[in-house]
């Protein structure tokens, strides 16, 4: 990870509070600014596609789906401040979508379907029941774009901002303690 003042001046804005923060795997990315910033234009893109809510419901499928720890804890996170309660990410974490309404339902289960490569024509319809075909794009490519991140993330293995996995069933007095 680079420290903030090794990060290039004319890409110290994508640090700030109003966007990035300082994630580590931004610092990370820092390495090459130009490929940071044209992959943030890119997700920008897609997740206007969803609700910032739909989004981090599918991020959390494929972190739960990959047991990816470091993409998880960070979305915990960020999803909280989307309108994802704590027992919602709960369930995902205990792989129970079962109270989740029939178009959340069907997101999860076809983003979980496409993180592990298992998406059956009977998913793909349920989706297209609700979905219009924009948004399964946009969904699929979000899902292709963590799995990859996933994988990347545990070759480089980050360290947890905070320093500890939330978990994948976190207390909501854990999570106040990680991210408050």
């Amino acid at each position: 990870m680079l420290d903030r003042e090794e990060i290039p001046e004319a890409y110290q804005h994508l640090f700030t509070e109003d966007y990035l923060g300082d994630r580590h795997i931004f610092r990370v990315w820092a390495h090459n600014p130009e490929v940071l910033e044209a992959t943030l234009e890119y997700l920008n893109t897609l997740y206007d596609q969803l609700t910032p809510r739909l989004k981090e419901l599918v991020i959390l499928t494929v972190a739960r789906t990959h047991r990816a720890r470091y993409e998880w804890h960070q979305h915990v996170d960020i999803a909280r401040t989307r309108g994802v309660e704590a027992s919602e990410m709960r369930a995902i974490g205990g792989d129970d979508f079962s109270g989740f309404d029939d178009e959340e339902y069907v997101l999860l289960q076809y983003a979980r379907a496409v993180a592990s490569g298992d998406v059956t024509d009977q998913i793909h319809d349920a989706l297209a029941a609700v979905y219009d075909p924009g948004e399964i794009v946009a969904v699929g490519l979000i899902v292709d774009f963590y799995v990859g991140l996933c994988n990347y993330v545990a070759s480089v293995d980050l360290p947890f901002e905070g320093g500890e996995f939330v978990g994948w069933t976190p207390s909501d007095d854990r999570i106040a303690e990680f991210f408050e």
